[in-house]
């Protein structure tokens, strides 16, 4: 019984160190990725906005990430933590912050004929989707969601494949739509 008692505690010990949350303040991009539901677009934009804004105080601050919306906030509220010490170095996060920026394709582009400009819904933010005819703040939030889960729209035919577009939707906003 004393084996069995000991060999609980040291894997309980193990499992509580090897399941420490992500320092969201620290934390570099691929370090970021490594949480559910965020991809290379979020982290990158969870950079900028610690860059942007300084370190988080509140783990309930990600949620005034462009991206991160109530779902995420509660896959990610028990696996990230505000850190002990100090954040990372000013410059860390600047360079950091440069790197996401550069990295993350920008969501408006313009048409090859000049023509007006389209959002790309593969890289566009919550409010940008918002801005689209027939999207609003749970429609946004689900593009996003199945941006995630599924990685990139091939086309933006494809969403449909979201939860509330429907082709009247997807007919609405094709010309102010890309993929690119």
């Amino acid at each position: 019984m004393r084996r069995f008692l000991l060999l609980i505690s040291l894997l309980w010990m193990m499992t509580s160190t090897a399941f420490a949350g992500v320092n969201i303040n620290t934390a570099s991009q691929s370090q970021l990725e490594t949480l559910p539901g965020i991809g290379p677009s979020k982290a990158a934009a969870i950079l900028v906005y610690r860059g942007s804004n300084g370190p988080f105080t509140t783990v309930e601050q990600l949620d005034n990430v462009p991206g991160i919306g109530p779902a995420t906030m509660g896959n990610l509220r028990s696996l990230v933590e505000l850190g002990e010490g100090d954040a990372a170095p000013a410059e860390a996060v600047s360079a950091e912050v440069a790197s996401a920026e550069e990295t993350t394709a920008p969501a408006v582009t313009t048409t090859p004929t000049g023509g007006s400009d389209r959002l790309n819904v593969n890289t566009a933010t919550q409010s940008q989707l918002e801005g689209l005819p027939g999207i609003g703040p749970s429609k946004a939030s689900a593009i996003l969601q199945y941006r995630t889960d599924n990685g990139p729209f091939t086309s933006c035919a494809a969403l449909d494949a979201v939860n509330g577009i429907g082709p009247a939707t997807v007919s609405a906003l094709s010309d102010r739509c890309t993929v690119e």
